[in-house]
């Protein structure tokens, strides 16, 4: 191995190192006693003889943790599956139409994503309230694409952007709709930008606290971001509960990733654009 290469690895076993501690952190906080974790001195490295997997149990036993992971299940997916259709058409039209006002639109798509959530929560409390969205699965999804949309919106252009226009132009020669050569041609190829994208809806749907703790009031529709505080009180946190909470909240973004994963993996357009 040449020193180059060594040294890259080195920067890479660091950096995953650094990346996965918090991680690493928050399982040991969930199965190692509070006392432990919370002395001057921690360990590293778990004492096998404390290790207790009971706090992952007592998650469920105190709290309706399945309700809220089934809520947030509701509320990503139904919110990441719609902002995922909504960006690919953006995106596409984007990428194919490039007249001035569509790209002044696709600019002002950039720029919402400057403007903070919180100054945008009080107009949506009002009108939910006075339409009668405030507290809906419905009212929350809504919410929760505004904040994924523009940048999926610019994700799947990139995509787009990057495939040969004269693939959809054989397809329509042959007698295909503009939607039916985006469906049959174009989709298919660009299964990695669907993938990536899909992936940062449903993630960051899945993490979103301020809409969820501000735009739902029943107890039995919280999401897991809002019921997990629940484990902060006045005068002291549960930290054991908190953070076996925590990891298994992070489980179902851990097994989407597994699935995705393939689809991730980036040149699957290689073929086509080679064959263009």
């Amino acid at each position: 191995m040449t020193l180059g290469r060594f040294i890259s690895w080195a920067i890479l076993v660091l950096v995953a190192i650094v990346t996965l501690f918090p991680f690493y952190w928050m399982v040991m906080t969930a199965i190692m006693p509070t006392d432990a974790i919370l002395s001057r001195n921690p360990s590293l490295l778990p004492d096998l003889s404390r290790v207790s997997f009971a706090a992952f149990a007592e998650v469920f036993r105190a709290r309706p943790f399945l309700s809220w992971t089934i809520n947030s299940l509701i509320v990503s997916l139904g919110s990441s599956a719609i902002s995922l259709v909504l960006a690919t058409l953006a995106g596409y039209s984007l990428s194919r139409f490039a007249s001035r006002p569509q790209q002044a639109l696709g600019a002002s798509l950039l720029i919402s994503k400057l403007i903070p959530a919180t100054l945008i929560l009080i107009p949506l409390f009002i009108i939910y309230n006075n339409i009668g969205l405030f507290d809906t699965y419905i009212g929350l999804i809504l919410a929760n694409m505004t904040v994924g949309i523009p940048l999926a919106t610019w994700l799947m252009k990139g995509f787009f952007d990057r495939i040969p226009r004269e693939l959809e132009q054989a397809a329509m020669i042959d007698g295909a709709t503009q939607l039916q050569a985006l469906r049959i041609v174009i989709l298919p190829l660009t299964k990695p930008g669907l993938a990536a994208s899909g992936v940062y809806l449903i993630l960051t749907s899945w993490s979103e606290f301020i809409f969820a703790r501000t735009l739902i009031s029943s107890p039995a529709k919280q999401v897991l971001t809002v019921g997990m505080q629940s484990f902060v009180g006045e005068q002291s946190v549960d930290w054991q509960l908190l953070m076996a909470a925590g990891t298994l909240s992070v489980v179902p973004a851990i097994i989407l990733f597994v699935l995705l994963e393939p689809f991730l993996v980036s040149g699957m357009t290689k073929g086509a654009l080679s064959a263009s």
